[in-house]
């Protein structure tokens, strides 16, 4: 058995931290698995429609903004696909970011029980909200796969490009998600601002309408990162090229950074948010 020595010292090693936590995902990994199993296998056991939950909050709000453009109640900028599989694609992406931005908290919540009586390595919550988002991920893409054949949208090799740049977002929501998350715990105003949050950005954000050419939403569209990433990782799925490739780079480098504040931040602060809540 693993002997363990706790010790008042408030210094901190950026470097042991980070190989601590990497140490902590290695190792918590198998039960981060069992607890996934368990999670999704009693989240869709008492329901009808069981996974189709996960694909038909996309639908529904899709399913509005086409039929408010077909029916000629709102005038939007033509697509250079057909709109349904513009705002189809489009909801579904914006429902993987909100997923991932909000996972840290959900899991940490979710999972007060065992995070008080168990000793365990904490970055296992982690893994377990990855592998569920992951889950998730592949019914979103199915959908998204069939709806492109159904549209018949010949793909290029642009889409070589849609993985690497999802998973880099997903990083980059996801360390966002870890860093706001020791506040988030403490006072539930986080969680309840996140999707009013999400919901004003997604219409600040080429989600369900192209950039237009000229006027205030241009100017603020244009400012906004997060329409770089929706149009690109759009373009990916539907054959057109990328439009930001400089723009990834410059991502890159700041997802990376994130991710490692996030990694020291989510070591740090757990014993303290593990004790706040046995308290």
């Amino acid at each position: 058995m693993e002997t363990r020595i706790y010790s008042n010292s408030t210094k901190y090693s950026i470097k042991e931290i980070l190989l601590k936590s990497l140490k902590g995902y290695r190792s918590s990994f198998h039960l981060a698995k069992q607890l996934a199993r368990r999670d999704i296998t009693s989240q869709h056991r008492q329901s009808i429609f069981g996974i189709f939950w996960v694909i038909l909050p996309v639908i529904m709000n899709a399913m509005v903004w086409i039929f408010l453009q077909s029916s000629g109640t709102i005038q939007l900028t033509p697509t250079n696909i057909p709109y349904p599989l513009f705002a189809l694609v489009g909801t579904a992406i914006w429902s993987i970011f909100g997923e991932c931005l909000n996972m840290p908290m959900g899991t940490i919540n979710g999972n007060r029980g065992i995070i008080t009586k168990i000793n365990f390595e904490k970055e296992a919550l982690i893994s377990l909200g990855l592998i569920k988002i992951g889950f998730n991920f592949l019914i979103k893409l199915t959908m998204i796969l069939f709806f492109i054949l159904y549209f018949q949208v010949i793909p290029a090799t642009s889409m070589l490009l849609f993985l690497p740049f999802l998973f880099l977002v997903m990083l980059f929501f996801i360390s966002i998600g870890i860093i706001i998350s020791p506040i988030g715990i403490l006072y539930n105003d986080i969680s309840k601002f996140i999707p009013i949050g999400l919901q004003l950005l997604m219409y600040i954000t080429p989600v369900l309408y192209v950039i237009p050419k000229s006027g205030l939403m241009h100017a603020i569209m244009k400012i906004n990162p997060l329409s770089y990433i929706i149009t690109d990782i759009r373009n990916t799925l539907t054959g057109m090229p990328i439009e930001n490739g400089f723009f990834w780079l410059g991502f890159l480098v700041v997802t990376l950074f994130l991710s490692l504040i996030a990694m020291v931040v989510y070591r740090v602060s757990m014993p303290i948010i593990t004790e706040r809540m046995s308290a």
